[in-house]
């Protein structure tokens, strides 16, 4: 199986070798590695609670939302990789600006700390939105379940070493600088080295070129046989939307307040709440790379449904048993199990989009996921505020429920439904390749991490 992801990079183009690159960098950095165990532990050591905690993360999210119904439309009419680039540089701004609100008065610490994120996190779905579509491209139709298992699984790795770093630095920075891990300053710099690996990766999207007429996918080409029409494929655009701003609910609710939590809820160090979230990406690796293996035995969007399934019953341990060990074992599951869910659904419905409205069902289902993290932030910090932190993962677990229900009855309609197959233009091979898998990073590949 390896054997087979090592010849896929090898006959990779050189754009998506550098996207891959690109989720190397962005996984360490901003999406899901140094960023994701710092941030939160930043705000509170600048004396904001988990009211405010929830508060910026649900505008950021928000914003992210609206940010990739824009990217989506943009992505079309000027092409993903300028809306790419101009992405990367608004991200750059915003995650190097965002470290110095510590340094800004005590009346416009919040103002500052606001803004500069949504700035930060606007780049990001311009970047995210397109970045999909544009691997897509320059991916041949038989490589792209192989090409997105990669990129999760590089993604994973990254976040790994990320989350490690950011449990360690911390406490390094704090014996340089000669203050107690209570003071905001060790946690600054951690997220000024995101920053400036932000602006790596912003070096790297101006390394793409734009596909060469033999390296993209004919914009003529329609999806898979059987698949909406452009004309009819708006109402799929919208129910794919529903199901993913409920099925990310779960994944929301652990991946804002589960650095959190562990703080101020169980007291546990740093350096541990930092190792726990590395080893759940670490794990997430392999479960992403054996995602192919389980979509070609039952189908893209059964495997979707299953790590749906299992990603809610993973908040179950956060909800029900306040202890690190059981808290820990539960983010893991909920991460390994997202690994397989986010590329199976985003391949499964990306095969059904027609090739021009993509950056449509991309851009709709960012918005999607936004709008669910704006709310489960919201409505999380609320909620552990009046009733505890076992309210508000028992709430996204239940949404998660929801979500998987919801498409598990469209999976279910589709298999039993008779399929009309219409001679395409130009003969296209299966989309499930040989020995990948895992479901595609197409699905988004964020993340969420993420942010």
């Amino acid at each position: 199986m390896l054997a087979a992801y090592v010849e896929t990079l090898r006959n990779a183009t050189r754009n998506a070798r550098i996207v891959l690159l690109l989720s190397a960098v962005m996984g360490l950095s901003i999406d899901g590695g140094v960023y994701s165990v710092i941030f939160n532990l930043y705000l509170l050591r600048l004396n904001f609670g988990p009211e405010f905690v929830g508060q910026i993360n649900s505008v950021a999210n928000l914003t992210f939302a609206l940010g990739s119904l824009a990217a989506g439309w943009l992505g079309m009419r000027y092409g993903n990789r300028r809306v790419m680039i101009a992405g990367m540089g608004i991200a750059v701004v915003g995650a190097l600006a965002l470290p110095l609100g510590e340094l800004a008065p005590s009346a416009t610490r919040a103002v500052w700390l606001t803004t500069t994120l949504l700035l930060a996190y606007l780049g990001l779905a311009l970047y995210f939105v397109n970045s999909g579509p544009f691997l897509i491209r320059v991916t041949p139709v038989n490589a792209r379940g192989a090409i997105f298992a990669v990129q999760s699984a590089i993604s994973g790795l990254a976040s790994f070493a990320g989350g490690l770093l950011g449990g360690m630095l911390p406490a390094l920075f704090a014996f340089w600088m000669g203050v107690s891990m209570m003071h905001p300053g060790p946690y600054r710099m951690p997220l000024l080295l995101v920053g400036a690996l932000t602006a790596g990766a912003l070096l790297l999207v101006l390394q793409t070129r734009e596909p060469e007429a033999d390296e993209a996918e004919p914009e003529s080409l329609e999806a898979k046989p059987g698949a909406p029409r452009p004309r009819s494929a708006y109402p799929l655009i919208l129910f794919m939307s529903v199901v993913r701003f409920l099925q990310v609910a779960g994944v929301g609710a652990a991946v804002i307040f589960f650095n959190v939590y562990m703080d101020a809820e169980l007291h546990v160090a740093t350096p541990i709440i930092g190792l726990v979230a590395a080893t759940a990406r670490l794990l997430a690796v392999p479960a992403a790379l054996l995602g192919p293996t389980l979509a070609r035995r039952v189908g893209y969007g059964e495997a979707a449904m299953l790590g749906s399934l299992g990603a809610a019953l993973s908040l179950l341990p956060l909800a029900l048993i306040p202890n690190p060990a059981a808290a820990g074992l539960g983010f893991i599951g909920l991460l390994a199990f997202t690994a397989i869910r986010y590329p199976a659904f985003y391949v499964y419905i990306m095969e059904r989009t027609p090739p021009r409205l993509r950056a449509t069902m991309t851009g709709a289902g960012e918005m999607a996921a936004g709008f669910s993290f704006a709310l489960i932030s919201l409505l999380g910090g609320f909620i552990i505020v009046h009733f505890g932190y076992a309210a508000a993962f028992l709430l996204s677990a239940v949404v998660t429920l929801a979500g998987t229900a919801l498409f598990a009855v469209y999976v279910w309609r589709q298999r039993k439904r008779p399929t009309v197959i219409i001679p395409p233009p130009i003969q296209e091979t299966a989309i499930i390749p040989p020995l990948v898998g895992q479901p595609a990073l197409e699905e988004e590949g964020r993340a969420e991490g993420d942010p």
